[in-house]
């Protein structure tokens, strides 16, 4: 067997700065106390912080409703599973105290954690666990096809379970560590879309569609309890809103903020914290293979050195971010720069579109109503508009209208998101998900990399898989978002990076 790493606790973060002066003149410092209900640090037990989000969750169900915005709500806080991403990146147990792998990479041990209790009551056991991933066969949204290797799950005792696979997975761990871990009490899975009743740190209390989410502490948890005695997720449509929600005290903290012109005067602010992390975000344009032109690597090739990424960056973050000509981004541990591959030549793009014979190219571009890809989708126009293709914009409610008509119908010739959930390349290993990539060359290295036994041979094959999908351009791969925060004072243990699962809000403090 091979063991994985020990078991580690949880631990909440606690405010930075404390409240009390300390000075060398003051001989009765030493004895002064925190205010009543604070502690040492000054951090408020029973206080209570309110976030500015935009992703809105369509409703509470990530098994069978598309997008990230529900299960980066709910994960982590609400909802638990066997492991956990920390801030790093790395695999670490949550309710699996620790497991082992089979040598031949067929079985995953989990040694689980006891007295572990959903909110509703209901005990956490492995009976749970092979009820929550046998369950995978009924997810329709957020690709469960990442754990098909899951043969079967069986029950040793109370606390100890097996995951057996059908052939090896290197990734299985990272997936289970994603939404597809997620646990489930039996008898909660008929109100999946209105309730959310899970192990986490917090309970859900209530979720207004399109305004707000809210959680409470949950008193009975099992690990460390949560920084705050609740948390107020609040829904912006408009970054420029959500900005001036900051100034005037409307909320404590944004994630993600999108008010990229607003930055510097935001940094000026005394009472406003900047903080610039990464993210696990492609945005990409992808080019829908029914269209006739579309399907033409000559074509697609000619659109990618149309568009000037750099530009594209500009208008959409002020320049915040990463420029991309991949699938992949820095912090996966099989990243190639590809940001040179297709560079910006409108030249060559009208040579490319010549030697295909394409002439009179009009295309319509489907864009969620999302600043960021309003943005960039103006850019893009112009470029294409620059090399002879008439563009027509379209612009679609997000989440609802846009996953409907884009990831489900698949009724678009081009389209642009931002794509958020973790090592999201491996959706390119799915022929029927909406952009329509079928490369028996890249299922070949999809298949190859799963099976790897050692890290060395993973991230080589990841990489000659990535070269084979930049190399058919299926998308125009634009940018990695950046991960901005924004708080006020006495916030802490925000998560500066957004690895693309749960967004954790357990650690966030409010110091007076």
């Amino acid at each position: 067997m091979r063991p994985a790493p020990s078991s580690t606790a949880l631990t909440a973060v606690l405010a930075i700065g404390a409240l009390t002066l300390m000075t060398a003149c003051d001989a009765g410092a030493d004895d002064a106390s925190p205010a009543e209900g604070t502690d040492s640090d000054g951090v408020v037990a029973d206080a209570s912080v309110s976030i500015g989000m935009f992703a809105v969750p369509a409703n509470l169900d990530f098994t069978t409703t598309g997008g990230a915005a529900i299960f980066e709500a709910l994960l982590y806080n609400v909802y638990e599973g066997l492991v956990r991403v920390d801030s790093q990146g790395e695999l670490q147990p949550l309710l699996a105290e620790s497991w082992e792998i089979s040598d031949d990479g067929l079985e995953y041990t989990f040694q689980l954690r006891e007295s572990v209790t959903f909110h509703d009551g209901t005990a956490f056991d492995a009976e749970i666990v092979k009820f929550s991933l046998e369950r995978l066969d009924e997810w329709s949204a957020n690709t469960p096809e990442d754990l098909s290797a899951i043969d079967s799950v069986e029950v040793v005792d109370d606390h100890e379970v097996t995951v057996v696979l059908s052939e090896p997975d290197y990734d299985a761990l990272f997936w289970l560590a994603g939404p597809l871990g997620t646990m489930f009490s039996p008898d909660s899975v008929d109100s999946l879309a209105t309730e959310a009743n899970g192990t986490g740190p917090f309970e859900f209390v209530t979720y207004e569609n399109a305004v707000r989410m809210e959680f409470a502490r949950h008193d009975q948890y099992w690990g460390e309890p949560a920084g705050t005695a609740g948390v107020e997720l609040v829904y912006y449509e408009d970054a420029s809103a959500a900005a001036n929600a900051i100034r005037t005290g409307g909320v404590d903290a944004i994630l993600r903020s999108e008010a990229y012109d607003q930055l510097e005067s935001l940094e000026a602010e005394d009472d406003v914290d900047v903080l610039v992390g990464s993210t696990q975000g492609v945005v990409v344009m992808s080019m829908n293979p029914d269209h006739e032109a579309l399907a033409q690597p000559a074509v697609r090739e000619a659109l990618q050195h149309a568009i000037d990424r750099e530009s594209v960056l500009a208008a959409a973050t002020a320049g915040y971010g990463e420029i991309l000509g991949g699938p992949t981004v820095p912090t996966d541990p099989y990243f190639v720069d590809f940001s040179t591959t297709y560079e910006h030549d409108p030249e060559l793009a009208r040579e490319k579109l010549d030697s295909a014979g394409v002439e009179d190219l009009s295309l319509t571009f489907t864009v969620p109503n999302r600043a960021y890809a309003e943005a960039s989708a103006q850019v893009i126009q112009d470029n294409l508009n620059e090399v002879g293709i008439e563009v027509t914009l379209q612009t679609q409610e997000f989440p609802a209208v846009w996953v409907e008509e884009n990831m489900v119908d698949q009724n678009f010739d081009l389209t642009l998101v931002n794509h958020v959930e973790p090592r999201n390349m491996a959706n390119y290993a799915h022929a029927d998900y909406y952009w329509g990539y079928d490369s028996p060359e890249a299922q070949d290295l999809f298949a190859e990399a799963a099976s790897a036994t050692e890290d060395d041979e993973y991230v080589a094959t990841m990489q000659e898989l990535t070269e084979q999908i930049v190399a058919d351009t299926p998308g125009v791969w634009l940018y990695n978002a950046p991960n901005v925060v924004l708080s006020t004072e006495g916030i802490s243990g925000l998560p500066e990076n957004d690895l693309g699962v749960g967004i954790d809000l357990s650690d966030v403090t409010v110091a007076e």
